[in-house]
């Protein structure tokens, strides 16, 4: 067969993972609606960073992040989900030109009819001086001063990388996100309390004694690595919301299966079921893991291997106003040429 397009490769990709019946257990309606609205977005040579977001509990239903690369000179992306976003993008595309790490990209509600404006991350890691014109070209320029402010009072050990504009959502915070690292993960997790330190520091309020220990106990289970977000609410006070993503390491489709079986995996998932947010859903996990190659004829005649996988990326656990939310995964969807693949 001939190479696929972008929007058959993503159409293949949403459909394994809808199948077995997993769909309507899973993803809810949301797999016609993902396909239709994401098609326009995916634009390029390379399919970008995709990850498919269900919850574990409750209602299900599916969003989509697109997380891009460099793209080829004069490719555009044409939906009205990106209206007024394209001028950012442009500058983000001259500075990603100059560094990898930083990112750029939308995330697509397909839970419901009649998304209007799509989700926008952006992550400038240590470059906090893209922060004010990206968000200048945005329109929205107080975003900036927010995420600048927020970032220079976080506590050592909790710097801010990464951004999301939920332009979509009516009056939303600007959700702020950063990595944690070793050494803090180690530290949170020993003593409850060295977290309730970092979220006094950070200007964090709605926790109590259960959060921590809840907290404490999700590092002590995490995966490969850990990221965390606040919301900064107009008047730069922190809302109700704080979150952790429990990152994995990307994995062979047998690891993952071992992994959510009878690894750390496993062991994360029953506390979470425990806790009542997840429920006999997440024990699919491990069977929703998928890669495989086939041979496909590209434009110049060659036949070279084009690989399709789907793989956890992370879990999500979260809070609001102490209380725990349902649990969220969030699947890593490629396809690409085998060994070949871009991450942004």
């Amino acid at each position: 067969m001939n190479v696929p397009s972008l929007q058959d490769a993503f159409a293949v990709l949403c459909l394994q993972a809808a199948d077995n019946g997993r769909g309507p257990v899973l993803l809810g309606d949301g797999v016609p609606r993902a396909r239709e609205l994401v098609a326009p977005l995916l634009v390029g040579d390379k399919m970008p960073e995709i990850y498919l977001e269900f919850p574990l509990t409750g209602e299900p239903f599916m969003d989509v992040t697109l997380l891009y690369g460099v793209l080829p000179e004069g490719v555009r992306i044409d939906s009205p989900l990106v209206d007024g976003t394209r001028e950012a993008f442009d500058l983000f595309q001259q500075w990603r030109a100059q560094d990898s790490h930083i990112a750029c990209g939308y995330e697509v509600d397909c839970g419901s009819a009649g998304q209007t404006a799509a989700g926008m991350h952006f992550q400038p890691r240590a470059h906090r001086e893209l922060v004010e014109p990206f968000c200048e070209a945005l329109g929205e320029p107080e975003r900036a001063r927010l995420y600048l402010a927020q970032d220079a009072r976080m506590p050592q050990g909790w710097p801010l990388s990464f951004f999301g504009l939920f332009r979509g959502r009516p009056d939303y915070p600007l959700r702020v996100c950063g990595y944690l690292n070793d050494e803090e993960i180690e530290s949170c997790a020993r003593d409850p309390q060295r977290l309730a330190r970092a979220f006094a520091q950070a200007g964090f309020e709605a926790y109590d004694d259960a959060l921590l220990a809840q907290a404490a106990r999700v590092l002590e289970l995490r995966g490969d690595n850990v990221d965390f977000q606040f919301d900064v609410m107009p008047d730069g006070s922190l809302g109700p919301t704080f979150a952790f993503d429990l990152r994995f390491d990307e994995m062979r489709a047998e690891e993952v299966r071992d992994t959510f079986r009878s690894g750390i995996a496993r062991e994360l998932v029953a506390q979470l079921q425990s806790w009542g947010i997840a429920d006999g859903r997440a024990d699919l996990m491990a069977d929703l893991a998928f890669t495989r190659g086939i041979p496909v004829t590209f434009d110049d005649g060659s036949v070279k291997g084009y690989g399709f996988s789907l793989v956890p990326g992370w879990l999500k656990v979260r809070w609001k106003d102490a209380v725990l939310q349902p649990a969220k995964m969030y699947l890593r969807a490629s396809a690409g040429r085998l060994k070949e693949r871009e991450r942004p």
